[in-house]
C-alpha cells in the first residue's frame, strides 16, 4: 500500500480506500480488518456466498480505532 500510495502521490493522485471480499461471511469488517485499517480510508467489502457476490457495504475507521462506521454507497447515475 505504501508503494502504491507513493506512486499515486507522484502522479498527483490519492488513494482513498480499498475493497475486498468476504467469502461466505457478511460484508462487515472483521477483527483482521480492524487491526490493519488505516485512518481516513474507505473500506468497501463485498460478501460472496457460494460464489455469488452480494451487496457491497462501505466503512470508515472510527477516530479512536475502536471499530468502523458504515458509509452509505450511492449508485452512479
Amino acid at each position: 500500500y505504501r508503494r502504491a500510495e507513493a506512486r499515486a502521490s507522484g502522479e498527483g493522485l490519492q488513494i482513498v480506500g480499498v475493497y475486498h471480499s468476504h467469502p461466505d461471511h457478511p460484508a462487515r469488517p472483521s477483527a483482521t480488518d480492524l487491526a490493519e485499517a488505516w485512518p481516513s480510508w474507505l473500506y468497501v467489502i463485498v460478501p460472496v456466498t457460494a460464489g455469488t457476490p452480494g451487496e457491497a457495504r462501505a466503512w470508515t475507521l472510527q477516530d479512536d480505532r475502536s471499530g468502523f462506521a458504515a458509509v452509505p454507497i450511492q449508485p452512479a447515475d
